[in-house]
């Protein structure tokens, strides 16, 4: 008799998973699954099983959050190995299991070094089918990190509820991706109705959208899937289909195509889809419209009520006369001045009059940042508000117009409130949210020298980002005593900007 499979117990028992359902799991017979346990059959690298077996067992270890357990009990049986990714710790993984996985870790050090060859299943084949969230984000880190700045990935899924991109692995890969090498990604759905699936979706993806990296496209289905698939387009390079059974603890099944003329014609294939999809945003870059002004228009201007979050401040809060400071101070002049001035004063009349009646104006705005244009005299925001392209630079006597000005509207309007936050998270930072309740959305960020606006009428974004809202601002507990504290601290640091920068 055989040396039994001690390290399989082990895991079964730390899982409580029982030999039923392991040999249901990896399809075979109950009976193999105690021959495994008492000795009287082995598990071997070379074996076909083993596949099936660990990766199961891995992707219950993962989703129990045992990895750590797991890497304690292979290091306390002398397999020391570089766990800092997933795909490592699961190749330890298959020798801890195995019942030669001892003798092959004692000499893989000699390994293709002479005619001693590790088994054939051992080692790694890119073209392989890849099981599981480990095997598949390894394998997509590795592809996606190959890849040249700027190029395109375009991905389809079957379903909302499809939920590989929610793995926090795969979200992650695919985020920093596209944030290192400036990739923008084009995501198109199918929709199947399911509000809770797509909530989830939007909800995990906000930073990217945010970032204005993301474009995401609907398209209407009512069919039932028998499995989600999601679709990659990685370039010219790759296409990778993921299939998922819905509801289910079973592994993700990932399976890399090369083959050009299949690679040529999913693209075409996404192309016709994308093309006939419904956007649930509109992504505009750094070529100024007179469309933005319009949307900007239609939020501070027209009846509703709107609720804003910013890293800066609102030049909307200045004086007409201090605007026209400012433009001068930019260069303007003549007709150029003339109509920038002109449409300010349409904007703040039409601010002020939807503030005399029943609209109502929430703020957030940051501490941090309000103390850092004290500290520099400086401010920076979308040249938007001042009706040019790209950045805008608000100097020191300009910051403390704006301050007064929300000062003196916190005052004198009812209906316009203004929560500081000490601490402004991660999602917010570089960028300005405005809700338009009900009815829309509008993004700006200044992380580079190009803004990027990103606009949408589609209730299921717009819900997502005012649940998100709401959220920050039920938080703070708004009251008049906190309104009292806000004028404070906009007074303070006022006058710190007014010591700082001799503006007395």
């Amino acid at each position: 008799m055989s040396a039994p499979a001690t390290n399989l117990k082990k895991i079964l028992d730390q899982l409580k998973i029982s030999n039923i359902v392991l040999s249901k799991a990896v399809n075979v017979d109950p009976s193999l699954v105690s021959r495994w346990l008492n000795g009287q059959r082995q598990i071997k690298l070379s074996s076909e099983v083993l596949d099936k077996l660990s990766g199961f067992l891995f992707n219950k270890v993962q989703l129990m959050n045992c990895t750590d357990w797991l890497k304690n009990q292979m290091e306390l049986d002398g397999l020391f190995f570089d766990y800092a990714t997933s795909d490592a710790l699961q190749k330890g993984f298959r020798l801890w299991l195995a019942n030669d996985g001892f003798y092959v870790n004692e000499t893989r050090d000699i390994v293709r070094t002479g005619n001693n060859v590790l088994p054939e299943l051992y080692v790694q084949n890119e073209n392989r089918i890849q099981t599981g969230f480990v095997e598949i984000s390894a394998f997509l880190d590795g592809f996606l990190k190959a890849l040249p700045d700027g190029s395109k990935i375009d991905v389809h899924l079957s379903s909302e509820d499809a939920g590989f991109l929610l793995h926090d692995a795969i979200s992650k890969i695919f985020f920093d991706t596209m944030l290192d090498k400036k990739i923008h990604m084009r995501l198109v759905i199918s929709l199947t109705n399911n509000t809770t699936a797509m909530s989830r979706l939007l909800s995990h993806y906000i930073q990217a959208i945010v970032e204005g990296l993301l474009n995401i496209s609907v398209v209407h289905n009512m069919t039932q899937a028998i499995t989600n698939q999601s679709t990659f387009i990685i370039g010219d390079e790759l296409v990778f289909i993921v299939c998922e059974t819905p509801k289910s603890l079973a592994p993700p099944i990932g399976t890399p195509i090369y083959e050009t003329s299949f690679l040529r014609e999913a693209k075409k294939s996404f192309d016709r889809a994308y093309n006939f999809s419904q956007p649930l945003f509109q992504r505009f870059n750094d070529g100024f419209t007179r469309n933005i002004l319009e949307i900007l228009y239609q939020e501070y201007a027209m009846p509703g009520n709107l609720d804003v979050i910013k890293d800066n401040v609102n030049p909307l809060c200045m004086s007409l006369k201090e605007y026209d400071r400012v433009l001068k101070s930019f260069g303007d002049a003549d007709e150029q001045f003339k109509w920038r001035s002109d449409e300010f004063a349409r904007f703040k009349t039409g601010m002020e009059e939807i503030l005399k009646n029943d609209s109502a104006i929430r703020e957030i705005l940051s501490l941090k940042r309000l103390e850092q244009i004290a500290k520099k005299g400086r401010c920076k925001m979308p040249g938007l508000y001042f009706m040019y392209p790209g950045i805008a630079y608000l100097d020191a006597p300009g910051c403390l117009a704006v301050m007064e000005g929300y000062i003196d509207y916190l005052k004198h309007a009812h209906n316009f409130h203004v929560i500081i936050l000490d601490d402004m998270p991660l999602l917010h930072e570089n960028c300005c949210w405005h809700l338009k309740q009900n009815m829309s959305l509008t993004l700006n960020g200044w992380t580079k020298d190009e803004n990027i606006t990103i606009f949408s009428t589609q209730l299921m974004l717009t819900h997502e980002f005012q649940m998100i809202y709401n959220d920050l601002w039920d938080r703070e507990n708004y009251s008049e005593g906190k309104r009292k504290k806000t004028i404070q601290t906009l007074q303070d640091i006022a006058g710190q900007l007014k010591k700082n920068h001799n503006l007395e």
